[in-house]
């Protein structure tokens, strides 16, 4: 018991060297970090948006070949509103700087965390109607092009292309999940630990 005494002891002296923080230090400390999240956000979408424009500008030759006019409307509708996105994002950094108030940043933490959801959602479904597009046109043009497949195709024909575009559609979409994950997965799991802290700081 003695020496239960004297480790209780020294942990007291311990614990009365080590700064404490206030409630302000703690708010600045989550603030901080969260403004650093989503800024990153708004600057991994910025890069994401400049490849996206490089490639529609330098497309090779042999894939200029294979588009059709509806991968050609899809794939230069979705521009405006990544670009609409990145725009959000910036907005969103915006408004998380000039947050001064617990209640505040939390709504713009939420506000953060549903934009960058949503732009993940929209950017899948692109690329799956885009995946779907792009395999059928690939696949009936090996075959001769659309009107030889519609004369010689049989229904196990009809069953082969549907097995190749589900296939290469989620393919992918799996790989396509896995990068977002990654970029902005790890910057959404740290804006919710914030939200939680906040939420208890509130407490």
């Amino acid at each position: 018991m003695d020496e239960l005494e004297l480790l209780k002891k020294d942990w007291k002296k311990r614990e009365a060297s080590l700064p404490k923080l206030s409630y302000q230090d703690i708010y600045k400390m989550i603030w901080k970090k969260s403004s650093s999240s989503v800024k990153w956000i708004f600057i991994i979408s910025a890069i994401e948006l400049s490849l996206g424009l490089v490639f529609l500008f330098y497309t090779p030759s042999y894939m200029k070949e294979m588009n059709y006019l509806f991968t050609d409307i899809l794939l230069y509708s979705t521009y405006p509103v990544i670009i609409y996105f990145v725009y959000r994002f910036y907005l969103n950094y915006k408004k998380i700087s000039a947050t001064s108030s617990v209640k505040g940043l939390m709504d713009s933490i939420l506000r953060a965390r549903k934009t960058v959801k949503h732009y993940i959602l929209f950017n899948l479904a692109i690329i799956a109607l885009t995946s779907i597009s792009t395999a059928i046109i690939t696949y009936v043009k090996g075959h001769g092009g659309w009107e030889v497949y519609k004369q010689n195709a049989h229904l196990s024909d009809h069953l082969i292309l549907l097995f190749f575009v589900v296939l290469l559609t989620a393919m992918i979409i799996g790989v396509c999940l896995g990068i977002y994950l990654l970029l902005y997965g790890f910057l959404l799991r740290r804006l919710n630990r914030n939200y939680k802290e906040l939420k208890r700081l509130e407490v």
